[in-house]
């Protein structure tokens, strides 16, 4: 019998280490994250991989869903700052998706005003730079670029930018609506508006420059589109917009709700940029201070 235990308590003190060796797992450096909104008729889904400090590659799924969604989120995030984004301690950085957004891609003209209500302005982003997508979020408390948070939130504005093949193929992705027919409307300045009306809606467009703009509004909800065009049309005789190289597309919708209804997109070369908000006032604001 002793024999016996003599020869089993290696075995047994073996198998033990063994099972030591096997029970540490390494930690994992990447998380794959979906910033979703149930914004837009339209649906996209962008899957980014948040990954260590040391890499400044945006990198980017894009997949078809249901009209019901949107998803826009982003590639690289900085580890440097407080992974939850409220009240950082002595020894963390401030909490600023903006400055990790301009860290990111340095040569990109983002706006540096985007209009909102609360307390902070949390951002996701999708790269490459070559067809980059930002998404803003209007909330009580600053987050990190890119927080999961996000997934949950409504944006209020996006900007885009987008490299084409051609001049050719950037100026027709402008979607240009050019409808200078119906009755000529006064919109001060020496500016000529023309509106007319088509199912339930009334239209004014009119143009300044290389920019075509219209304003769309219900007249079953009895909206009024000549005193909002009165009210751009005053705007842009005291600030400047993006010039476009040939067209620029300026459209406001204050039929519908959301930041896609109000879109300012312009062409330079074989880029389009874009900007939307859901305020039309705030969408030009945002253009404007692109030059800035």
């Amino acid at each position: 019998m002793k024999k016996s235990l003599i020869i089993c308590l290696p075995l047994v003190l073996l198998l033990f280490v063994g099972c030591g060796k096997n029970s540490t797992q390494k930690p994992t450096t990447s998380e794959t994250i979906e910033v979703t909104t149930s914004e837009t008729s339209s649906s996209v889904i962008e899957s980014i991989e948040m990954t260590s400090t040391s890499s400044t590659t945006s990198k980017e799924s894009t997949t078809k869903g249901t009209e019901s969604s949107e998803t826009t989120a982003a590639s690289t995030t900085p580890s440097s700052t407080s992974e939850e984004g409220t009240k950082p301690s002595s020894s963390e950085e401030v909490v600023d998706a903006n400055a990790e957004l301009v860290q990111l891609f340095p040569t990109v003209a983002f706006p540096t005003e985007v209009p909102h209500t609360n307390k902070a302005l949390n951002i996701a982003v999708a790269g490459p730079e070559e067809k980059l997508s930002v998404l803003y979020f209007d909330m009580n408390h600053p987050l990190i670029l890119n927080k999961k948070e996000l997934n949950y939130e409504t944006p209020i504005a996006q900007y885009q930018q987008e490299a084409f093949a051609s001049t050719q193929e950037a100026k027709e992705a402008v979607n240009l609506r050019v409808d200078m027919q119906g009755m000529k409307v006064d919109l001060g300045y020496g500016i000529t508006g023309y509106q007319q009306g088509a199912a339930g809606s009334s239209y004014v467009a009119w143009q300044e420059g290389n920019w075509n703009l219209i304003v769309r509004a219900s007249n079953i909800e009895q909206q009024d589109p000549v005193g909002l065009a009165k009210q751009v049309v005053e705007y842009l005789e005291q600030a400047m917009l993006p010039a476009p190289e040939e067209i620029g597309q300026i459209t406001f919708d204050m039929v519908s709700d959301g930041y896609r209804s109000n879109e300012i997109t312009w062409q330079v070369g074989n880029m389009v940029y874009t900007i939307r908000h859901q305020d039309p006032m705030a969408a030009l604001r945002m253009a404007v201070s692109t030059l800035e």
